[in-house]
């Protein structure tokens, strides 16, 4: 009989005395269990593909063969010609990443459910939280890791000073893997068919023969505007657009919204300053917001970015900054952050892959002088493209106001 979505997460996620034996390891089956249970909670499932890898790296492989196999057959010979296959692999590296928590005693006192009921809970929503972030590190993992301001990244931090975003730059995610297949700048227009009919264009034709497995996927306010453009048409897909709650299609392409992909998703690059003082440096985006300019350097522990005005001047609509002098030396590298307007990703379904190692620990200890119970969740994750050449990156998609 099946495990009900109730006894999957209690034999997974909450029975932590049942790890002592193995300092926290779970076994296999508890394993897969909690795996089932953070794919159930993302966004994404049904659309990207989870690879479950032993420690240690994985390459998914690959074999192709060449556009054309056929030849004319010879008069009574050999045709000489042998057509072969060619393989590659994707490798797969996923990196360690940690929840830590902790639940004072004080907490299960001051509730009506008991301790260990608390604890459950408390254990429950942490792993829900959990796949939250995975899905969020997937779209958005670059290593060179964005500035993010301290007090963000820690309570109390320390305000108007910026660290490396440690945990986006883990592994290279969706978005940025997207840069090395096929792109196509939106150049600041409104969701509309044109800009599907771009990129559908722009993927080799190989991939388009069956639209049903292709899918858009696109940030909740970008499909709204897409469905604001086509419920304005005094069609029966107008009206699916006002009235229906599913899924709309653009040339026989879904289009899906992701709940975590934001309408201006933030991106880290390094760009290195003029030796004139007068020549902007571009970006890879335009229009930009938000940008934060800071040392390469850039690691743990918190320093104060550059300054706009004194260090350097920006033009947020060309997607440019330009050295003043100051505190940025000429021709240095510097790390910049920034929002972009919307990206948008059309590929194979399941041609997005999330691999995460099945070794899960979750541990637990006691803090005796502070009456607390400390857990901690460990797992490795990676997030890649099987095909990269059956992606296309849409950029610089507006927001309508």
């Amino acid at each position: 009989m099946a495990m009900s979505n109730a006894e999957v997460i209690e034999k997974a996620t909450i029975t932590v005395d049942q790890m002592a034996e193995g300092q926290g390891l779970l076994y296999p089956e508890q394993a897969d269990q909690m795996l089932d249970f953070v794919e159930d909670e993302t966004t994404m499932k049904g659309f990207a593909r989870m690879v479950r890898v032993k420690a240690g790296k994985r390459l998914i492989e690959k074999i192709n063969v060449a556009d054309r196999v056929a030849l004319p057959k010879a008069e009574s010979g050999d045709p000489a010609n042998r057509r072969g296959v060619t393989t590659s692999a994707v490798e797969i590296e996923p990196k360690e990443i940690m929840v830590p928590f902790s639940i004072e005693d004080s907490v299960g006192e001051e509730s009506i459910e008991n301790d260990a009921d608390i604890k459950q809970h408390v254990i429950k929503m942490m792993s829900k939280r959990l796949a939250n972030n995975l899905e969020q590190l997937f779209w958005y993992g670059d290593p060179l890791g964005p500035a993010i301001e301290h007090s963000d990244w820690v309570e109390g931090g320390a305000a108007g000073q910026y660290r490396k975003d440690t945990y986006f730059g883990l592994i290279n995610g969706w978005l940025k893997r997207a840069e090395s297949g096929h792109v196509v700048d939106a150049q600041n227009l409104k969701m509309s068919p044109s800009i599907m009919n771009k990129a559908l264009k722009a993927l080799p034709t190989k991939f388009r023969k069956n639209k049903m497995n292709l899918k858009f996927f696109a940030s909740a306010d970008h499909e709204q505007d897409y469905r604001d453009s086509i419920g304005s048409r005094a069609t029966p897909r107008g009206d699916q657009a006002l009235n229906a709650d599913g899924n709309l299609p653009a040339y026989g392409v879904e289009l899906v919204p992701v709940a975590l992909l934001l309408a201006e998703p933030q991106y880290v690059e390094n760009s290195l300053a003029n030796t004139d003082g007068t020549t902007p440096t571009a970006l890879s985006f335009a229009p930009i917001d938000n940008l934060i300019l800071t040392p390469t350097t850039l690691g743990l522990a918190p320093v104060a970015p550059f300054i706009l005005a004194t260090d350097y001047s920006q033009d947020l609509a060309a997607g440019t900054w330009t050295r003043l002098g100051g505190a940025i030396g000429s021709g240095a590298t510097i790390k910049a952050t920034y929002d972009t307007m919307g990206r948008m990703i059309l590929t194979l379904k399941s041609n997005l892959v999330w691999a995460v190692s099945r070794e899960i620990r979750i541990e637990r200890a006691r803090n005796i002088w502070t009456t607390t119970d400390e857990f901690a969740i460990t797992v490795k994750v990676d997030a890649v493209y099987e095909e990269v050449d059956a992606v296309v990156l849409v950029k610089n998609i507006q927001v309508a106001a």
